[in-house]
């Protein structure tokens, strides 16, 4: 199924480092799911699904 998936035009194979990335599996902020970078203050970075990571705001998918 792999082989059909990459026969389709515009389709790339992710490098192992990249799906790691894509998978959460080496993110250490939002429960190893990633997010999304948000311009908030330290101050204002809290509550339910936003955590304060490495100087950044991030939104957790």
């Amino acid at each position: 199924m792999l082989k059909n998936i990459l026969n389709l035009k515009g389709v790339d194979e992710l490098d192992k480092h990249t799906q790691k990335e894509v998978n959460g599996g080496k993110t250490k902020f939002c429960g190893g799911t990633g997010g999304i970078p948000i311009g908030w203050s330290q101050s204002q970075c809290f509550g339910w699904g936003i955590q304060w990571y490495n100087g950044q705001c991030y939104a957790c998918y």
